[in-house]
């Protein structure tokens, strides 16, 4: 959730979403998924915590015929607004009315005032951003809401493989060129088991070099939930949801201990047809 990424930071909003997106751009491998989850469902897509919209391209070429873009970020959404605009396939779909952005906490969608039905809605690395259950159950509460009979949510998060399994210290951890200019990213980690999962108290020094070589030290830090199975399917439960189907990576690899990724195919009214497995080509 953008709004926990860069609220209350003491920097600038527009460089921290700019280095966000440094880094989230690189990121490849799940747009195949999102084409074809987009193609099965054919219907309006609810991109939640959708960031300057990395997947709108991707949702768009599986044929949703309507997006509507939410986050919690005024700077990811300006920088959402930029990539529409450079991109003649993403400003004609948004001239269209079939692409827009809306300001506003995922937690919060009941009080949002949105109208239409989503045959799909998506939350990539949105449930490490929430506080808890509590969260979990508003952002899923809210989803059912604004869902389609039959549709269809999918919750995307690290899976157990990438979890930390012990404290990190300040480090470098990469190093980025952006307009020509270095940036070096340090970041460090304290990690604390809880009853409804792993905490991560995670935090980043930025430091990107000037055009006049000064470098501007960019700090931000996160309070990160990484919820255990349980703790993800007491909410989803109380939301009326069940988990129909679940992945370890975005080429469909069965969900396990080695998993990279935690992928759910949540379902509002399930039916007692058999499910069918998303095919990526």
């Amino acid at each position: 959730m953008s709004a926990d990424i860069f609220g209350s930071q003491p920097a600038d909003e527009d460089r921290l979403a700019e280095l966000y997106d440094l880094e989230h751009d690189e990121v490849l491998v799940d747009l195949p998924f999102y084409r074809e989850m987009a193609r099965r469902t054919a219907g309006p897509v609810l991109d939640l915590g959708c960031g300057s919209g990395r997947l709108f391209g991707a949702l768009l070429e599986g044929g949703a015929p309507r997006i509507l873009g939410l986050d919690g970020s005024a700077a990811l959404l300006r920088r959402a607004e930029a990539r529409i605009a450079a991109d003649e396939r993403l400003a004609a779909a948004a001239r269209d009315g079939r692409l827009s952005l809306l300001r506003g906490d995922v937690r919060a969608i009941s009080t949002l005032n949105i109208r239409e039905r989503f045959d799909l809605a998506v939350a990539v690395g949105v449930v490490p951003h929430l506080d808890g259950p509590e969260d979990a159950l508003r952002l899923l509460g809210g989803v059912r809401s604004v869902l389609a009979r039959g549709g269809r949510f999918v919750i995307d998060d690290l899976g157990p493989a990438e979890m930390p399994d012990r404290d990190m210290p300040l480090s470098i951890d990469w190093r980025r060129s952006l307009g020509g200019r270095e940036v070096v990213r340090r970041s460090e980690l304290v990690r604390r088991e809880s009853p409804e999962g792993l905490r991560v108290a995670f935090s980043t020094i930025a430091d990107a070099v000037q055009p006049d070589g000064t470098i501007a030290r960019l700090p931000a830090s996160h309070a990160l939930w990484y919820p255990s199975p349980e703790a993800l399917a007491a909410p989803v439960g109380q939301a009326g949801m069940v988990v129909e189907l679940s992945y370890g990576s975005h080429d469909l690899e069965p969900l396990g201990r080695e998993s990279g990724r935690r992928i759910y195919v949540v379902v509002y009214e399930p039916t007692t047809a058999p499910s069918h497995e998303v095919r990526v080509g």
